[in-house]
């Protein structure tokens, strides 16, 4: 057992020298792999580089040699032509010269200049492109020292062409006569740009062959063409052929490329950007002439090619470490992890059995709350307290729970074979009291668990008969609920034996899982109660919407705020002329607000009488008061018995969608002080915005029906406004059994009016005309203007002829008695009448009134003879039957009833 704890104290520091070891070990062999490889890479690039240097130098010389021989073979055929006619030289056609070396330039496009000179340095032939450059002039030293030439003579001479960049060479043959006498010299200037042009260009990696640069240099030092040609000023370095040669490297690609030293030759700049071309070049010489060719790539370029072929695996190599040290500190972590929970298992271990019983008991009291899901918890918890009583061998298990704003703890559940003991039992938070000073007051109070035996304190009051039942002791936690409701859990035992020292937190949390469920199932209500009032926003704005009057939108809200709201009554105020009057009242306390009396709209706005609504009237804003009753403002009503228990009066005004001017007031009353949670104020506020715009719907539709249905000017009923009327009209008087007139009305010789006076005088005559009929006719009768001066009557329950006679005779009375008009003028105003009686003229509404407008145009028709204004339709009457009789004396058999009145009102009139 030693052994085992030494080994163990060994092991940990062990195990970090062999893991840092291996780490050590790790990176060394990463180390030596990527720096092989990337020697290996390098060796790789640079052989490769070599030889594509080393084949286009090749490539560029083999073009370059076999143009220059070209060149030297065409030279010498010129000189042939030429030496056939060297004895008359001087006796020859200059023009024809002119010829043979224009011929010649034709043949060889690349010779620049071609001139024939006389030992006196007289040019007696010139072949040079004029429209090119100008020709080099030719110096005496040069004519010298080819004529001391048994042989062709190559220079390449540093005049303004080499310096400009451009291959010049030149070529001279001195011709002698048969004496041995200088005949003539022929000189000619080969321009090389054109074959250095031509040059193929390797097939090298992408960014090499951006950059390659190939040229042709003399021995000398001349630096005599560059491919690609330059885009700026250029400086050569002195000496550049004897550099190329002292440092060009074999050929054979097992030999690496080199940087080449500082001190050789300074940098040769080839273009704007200065890129340095000294250290990667091959040269490759010329046979028979003092030239070499030569093709060099910049140092960077080749690094770069390098880069690009081993960043990748690098980076790969890079990540595969770092990914292997992760891996290798994670499982180090995970080993030292591992052996710190062995530790705290062996250390658990030895304080699990006293607590075992309790963290099975946690876990039971977790599975079982959180499987409630919905419905009363009082079940559950009595169900989990006796299981926790079996589980924990307690006497006695109890859970309370303690409201908010109360100081008393209620029994949730309790169980046990000391059920007895909680019967006595009570629980106060309040320290004054006897009560108040036991082990679950103090968890409530400090929010951690208590645990006290009958010998504490605290446990006096309860010590007898603690004993008596076999408690040894008591075990408390308890846990606050997001509504501010205290869950308090209990275990009494009978031995001390079964707490241990984490019996308390796990008790704890025990307590928590109690308030956690009572938090489930109130978040549950509240989910189930938001649904609810959202459903009945959606039926209540439906139902408001489809409200075509205003007392129907007060009776949905108030009846579906009482329904899905819980509110014990609801009540809707809204004006009425001057007054704030109770359009609706729903709830079953609908009765205890019936005292409440109508106020007017004055008074509210001066805050007098009818509190509450004056309050919400003014405010414009909800209005809520908690526990109306100990409010001294309201009516003493509120502190009689029904209103007394009321926990709520709440207020919503009815404001106008357009100006926000109140239009309402609604009173909402509960039981409950927290009825009205924000989500409810919320749903409420809403239903008042839908309440708002379904009145105002109900108000434009109103205004719209009223408008179509009334005439403009007079205010009366229009057209179809009577049209309608008439159907209602005549199902009435076949109920009633009674007779009823239809008639239309004109105005005789109206136009005068409007010609005389004006069509604003005619227009107050109409109304004048409309106000007496209104003031004549009885409250069953009905008027309409159907246009201009004509208007119908429609005369209802006439028992007899004496009815119409009175209505008539009143009615001519009025209207023909002389109208004022606004300028102060007064005129007189007759009247045409036609009617037809219903039932003896059993027609529809429109046969009706095309029945009293024949009526009407034969009362016209004898404006000059009639007795009277009106007169009844007759089916069988002609006209010339009335021609000295009052209408109504041949109105026929079908108005028998009224004959004898119309004819006393006739002749009256």
């Amino acid at each position: 057992m030693l052994l085992m704890d030494a080994t163990r104290q060994r092991t940990p520091h062990q195990s970090r020298n062999a893991f840092w070891s291996f780490v050590s070990m790790g990176f060394i062999v990463w180390s030596t792999a990527a720096f092989g490889y990337g020697f290996q890479s390098w060796r790789a690039v640079a052989d490769q580089v070599w030889l594509q240097l080393d084949a286009t130098s090749v490539l560029a010389k083999s073009v370059t040699q076999q143009n220059l021989k070209q060149y030297f073979r065409g030279f010498n055929f010129l000189d042939h032509h030429l030496k056939a006619d060297a004895p008359a030289f001087e006796h020859a056609d200059p023009q024809a010269i002119f010829a043979l070396l224009r011929q010649f330039r034709r043949m060889y496009p690349d010779f620049d200049v071609i001139d024939v000179i006389l030992p006196d340095g007289q040019v007696v032939a010139d072949a040079s492109k004029q429209d090119q450059r100008a020709v080099q002039p030719i110096t005496e030293a040069y004519l010298r020292e080819l004529r001391q030439r048994q042989d062709l003579h190559t220079t390449f001479p540093k005049d303004a062409a080499s310096a400009a960049g451009l291959a010049v060479v030149r070529l001279g043959f001195a011709q002698r006569s048969a004496s041995g006498a200088i005949a003539y010299d022929l000189v000619a200037d080969i321009d090389l740009h054109r074959q250095i042009v031509s040059w193929l260009r390797p097939e090298l990696a992408s960014d090499m062959a951006r950059h390659l640069q190939m040229g042709l240099v003399t021995r000398q030092g001349d630096l005599l063409g560059l491919w690609p040609e330059p885009t700026g000023p250029t400086i050569y370095a002195a000496r550049l052929a004897a550099w190329f040669r002292l440092h060009a490297l074999s050929p054979s690609p097992r030999h690496p490329l080199v940087v080449t030293p500082a001190h050789g030759v300074g940098p040769i700049y080839v273009d704007d950007s200065g890129t340095d071309r000294i250290a990667w070049s091959a040269l490759a010489p010329l046979k028979g002439v003092p030239l070499e060719t030569f093709v060099s790539v910049p140092r960077a370029t080749v690094w770069d090619a390098w880069w690009q072929q081993v960043r990748l695996p690098l980076l790969e190599w890079a990540l595969l470490g770092v990914l292997l040290a992760l891996m290798a500190l994670r499982l180090n972590k995970l080993q030292r992890l591992e052996r710190q929970r062995t530790l705290r298992l062996e250390q658990a271990e030895r304080t699990a059995r006293q607590s075992s019983l309790f963290y099975a008991a946690l876990a039971q009291t977790t599975q079982a709350l959180m499987g409630h899901k919905a419905g009363d918890v009082s079940a559950t918890f009595q169900d989990l307290a006796t299981s926790l009583c079996v589980l924990l061998q307690a006497r006695l298990v109890c859970v309370g729970r303690l409201p908010p704003e109360r100081s008393w703890v209620d029994m949730a559940a309790c169980a046990g074979p000391a059920s007895d003991f909680a019967q006595h039992l009570q629980r106060n938070i309040d320290g004054n009291r006897p009560e108040g000073w036991n082990p679950g007051s103090q968890a409530i109070t400090t929010g951690k668990p208590q645990h006290a035996t009958i010998e504490s304190p605290e446990f006096a009051p309860w010590r007898q008969r603690a004993q008596a039942c076999g408690i040894a002791g008591v075990l408390s936690a308890a846990a606050g609920t997001q509504c501010g409701e205290a869950v308090l859990v209990c275990a009494y035992y009978s031995s001390e034996s079964v707490i241990g020292p984490e019996a308390g937190q796990v008790f704890q949390r025990m307590a928590d899982a109690f308030a956690e469920c009572i938090d489930r199932q109130a978040n549950i209500v509240k989910l189930e109660r938001i649904e609810r009032y959202r459903s009945a926003r959606r039926k209540i704005q439906r139902g408001l919407l489809e409200a075509t009057e205003a007392a129907g939108v007060y009776r949905i809200l108030a009846q579906t705020l009482a329904a899905e709201t819980g509110a014990d009554v609801v009540e809707v105020f809204a004006p009425e002329g001057d007054m704030l009057k109770r359009r609706v009242i729903a709830g079953p306390l609908e009765q205890a607000l019936s005292h409440l009396t109508d106020v007017s709209l004055q008074a509210l706005a001066r805050g007098e009488g009818a509190y509450m609504r004056a309050r919400v009237w003014n405010a414009r804003a909800p209005v809520l008061i908690q526990t109306p009753s100990a409010d001294p403002k309201l009516s003493p009503r509120w502190r009689e018995p029904a209103l007394c228990d009321m926990g709520l009066l709440a207020g919503w005004p009815i404001l106008a969608v357009d100006s926000g001017e109140p239009m309402g007031v609604v009173i909402l009353v509960a039981r409950d002080p927290h009825a009205i949670d924000e989500e409810l104020q919320h749903l409420v506020t809403n239903i008042l915005e839908s309440a708002a715009i379904a009145l105002r719907q109900v108000r434009d539709r109103q205004r719209i029906e009223t408008l179509a249905l009334t005439d403009a000017l007079t205010g009366l009923p229009n057209r179809r406004s009577i049209l309608e009327h008439i159907p209602q009209a005549l199902a009435r008087a076949r109920n009633r059994h009674r007779q009823m007139a239809i008639g239309i009305l004109d105005l005789d010789d109206f136009k005068t009016i409007n010609d005389t006076w004006g069509h604003a005088a005619g227009d107050a005559l109409l109304c004048e005309v409309s106000r007496r009929l209104q003031i004549t006719l009885r409250g069953a009768d009905a008027i309409a203007r159907l246009g201009g001066d004509e208007f119908v009557v429609v005369l209802e329950d006439l028992v007899g002829p004496h009815d119409l006679s009175m209505v008539l005779d009143r009615l001519e009375t009025e209207l023909t008695a002389p109208y004022t008009l606004p300028g102060g003028q007064s005129t007189p105003m007759r009247i045409s009448l036609g009617l037809t009686i219903y039932p003896s003229d059993d027609s529809t509404p429109d046969l009706l009134l095309g029945h009293a407008d024949e009526a009407l145009y034969d009362v016209k028709a004898r404006k000059g003879s009639r007795r009277c204004g009106w007169q009844l339709w007759n089916p069988g009457a002609s006209s010339d039957d009335h021609s000295d009789r009052c209408p109504a004396a041949h109105d026929g058999p079908a108005h028998d009833s009224l004959n004898l009145e119309n004819d006393t009102a006739c002749n009256a009139t």
